[in-house]
């Protein structure tokens, strides 16, 4: 069993989008919506890994976890534009949005990032299963601190911003 980014895929993507509502204040709702829900949006693969799959292909190598499919929505949401800008705010949000659950799943956990091309898996650390549940290998384990600061971050920044200003 591998290890991944375990709660801070939606906080992580909601501070992402907040960041990008600051360079635009006119979509910025729709900036930190949709870079919100591209966060948690590759493992939609998930239904698909238990439901139909039996769990016999990793979910990581399907076509929602490979970082590819969301350059090609990044690109698509550039040249879209100057035609439909608010499809193209969505699908930039989708795009950075998921490339950002790429880069935190690759800390702890095997991501095919040359996929189709290649199937070589890059992770920057393994967390050895230690205990029987895997599950405590991972909290247990230093990285799940950095998702701890992730959430609250988010937590504060989210709570600043409902707080009206002075």
């Amino acid at each position: 069993m591998d290890f991944k980014v375990f709660i801070a895929h939606l906080p992580a993507s909601y501070l992402l989008g907040k960041a990008g509502a600051k360079l635009n204040k006119i979509d910025a709702a729709a900036i930190v919506l949709w870079t919100s829900i591209g966060g948690v949006l590759p493992d939609i693969d998930m239904f698909y890994f238990y439901l139909i799959d039996s769990q016999s292909t990793h979910h990581r190598s399907y076509i929602t976890h490979w970082p590819v499919t969301w350059v090609i929505v990044i690109i698509t949401s550039l040249l879209l534009i100057r035609f439909h800008r608010r499809l193209s705010i969505a699908l930039l949000g989708l795009g950075f949005g998921s490339m950002l659950h790429m880069v935190l799943d690759s800390i702890a956990a095997p991501v095919l990032w040359m996929a189709p091309f290649s199937q070589m898996k890059i992770e920057l650390i393994t967390i050895p299963a230690v205990y029987e549940n895997y599950i405590w290998s991972f909290v247990l384990h230093w990285t799940f601190a950095f998702e701890v600061i992730i959430c609250i971050v988010a937590a504060v920044v989210f709570w600043k911003s409902r707080t009206p200003q002075r």
